[in-house]
């Protein structure tokens, strides 16, 4: 969605009256197009998997950039996003059948009464729940994804937690809910690694990297004792200053 309404105001603004604001957007879009010409299709399953979203808004958001392309997108990222899926259910398949193995041969061997009662049950509280939903999703034809595509999106709610969301539809889709979990947990960087290790100037503000202050002193003062700092022409005194001024704190 970030990257969605950076590129619809870029859009915008490259029609503006004023001639300055114009050059700007052009440059911007640019460099834009040679990152983000083409959506990260994981970022776009992830918006699918947002409940407020799904295929119906991420289609919305491709017409308002590009209508003739809309379909052929959508398309794409809901082949990729059933790809994925199919591999998470016969995964889930597979530890499922071997689990039952390993519960056979454990339960072949004598158990305290208490101790096999208790285990039972719970195991049978289970399993009667996902037989359940499995045999109503198979009643009607469609997989777990087929069945949360087709239900109607969320409200848009800005503090929804959407982990938080998934971990409560684990009984009810618990293939999906993995899927999510894993898809949505993804850490997206903003700063190549090389970068946390240029002395240039010696800066990472906020807008470069999330590093916290104390890891980068870190980096800096083991660059230091490894390489020393370069006498570079084009670095002035206040640079230098401030490196070894960092690099003296940390060895204190």
């Amino acid at each position: 969605m970030q990257v969605w309404k950076i590129q619809c105001v870029l859009l915008q603004t490259v029609k503006d009256e004023d001639e300055v604001i114009r050059g700007m957007s052009e440059n911007m879009i640019v460099k834009f197009e040679k990152y983000w010409n083409d959506y990260s299709v994981t970022l776009a399953m992830g918006a699918v998997l947002d409940p407020r979203m799904k295929l119906e808004m991420l289609r919305c958001c491709y017409s308002e950039i590009d209508v003739s392309t809309a379909d052929e997108k959508v398309a794409h990222v809901k082949s990729n996003l059933y790809m994925l899926f199919e591999k998470y259910a016969a995964a889930t398949t597979n530890n499922n059948q071997s689990n039952s193995n390993v519960q056979t041969n454990l339960t072949s061997g004598p158990l305290p009464k208490t101790s096999r009662s208790t285990t039972s049950v719970k195991r049978g509280m289970f399993d009667e729940l996902k037989k359940h939903n499995m045999i109503l999703i198979s009643q009607a034809g469609k997989s777990q994804l087929d069945v949360y595509l087709y239900e109607p999106i969320k409200e848009l709610d800005e503090e929804l937690d959407v982990l938080k969301w998934w971990k409560g539809k684990v009984t009810r889709f618990p293939d999906l809910s993995i899927l999510a979990r894993d898809l949505l947990s993804i850490p997206i960087t903003t700063v190549a690694s090389e970068s946390a290790f240029s002395i240039g100037a010696h800066v990472l503000n906020k807008y470069r990297s999330r590093l916290l202050p104390k890891n980068v002193q870190a980096l800096i003062c083991t660059r230091n004792w490894l390489h020393g700092f370069a006498n570079n022409d084009e670095d002035d005194d206040e640079s230098n200053d401030i490196g070894n001024g960092t690099t003296s704190r940390m060895v204190d």
